[in-house]
């Protein structure tokens, strides 16, 4: 039973393992095998071949000027923060825009309340509609 519980619990451990990280890895384990290693692969940062939404992200973080001047190969840290930033922008972006649809629906709210619509007298209407209905059947 416990055995059970500890497998169950570790699975889903790796699952949500997967949704959170990224698809870049910070490893900087040296391959195994020794007898075709590059001196380039083993100094120096890490690369990333860039995609065109990583090529975007570059440009809206302002990490690169124009979408045509970023490098096909980017740095992993480089890559890693700009997304970073990147998610706290769209972060902060989101929130004011939660913040203006919350003053959206109170405004509204009360021009409904200074007219005299509530949910209340909505659903008395409805229910007189439906009783006038039933009665001509």
């Amino acid at each position: 039973m416990l055995s059970i519980q500890f497998v169950r619990s570790s699975q889903s451990r790796i699952i949500a393992r997967w949704f959170t990280r990224n698809s870049i890895t910070r490893s900087n384990q040296v391959p195994k095998s020794s007898g075709d290693i590059k001196n380039d692969e083993v100094l120096g940062t890490k690369m990333h071949r860039v995609t065109n939404f990583d090529r975007r992200l570059l440009v809206w973080v302002k990490r690169y000027p124009s979408f045509a001047e970023v490098p096909d190969e980017v740095s992993v840290d480089c890559l890693l923060n700009s997304r970073s930033k990147a998610r706290i922008k769209s972060t902060n972006y989101l929130m004011v825009a939660a913040v203006i649809g919350c003053i959206g629906a109170v405004i509204l709210g009360k021009r409904a309340a200074d007219k005299g619509e509530n949910l209340h007298m909505m659903r008395d209407q409805w229910l007189q509609e439906r009783l006038e209905k039933d009665k001509n059947k």
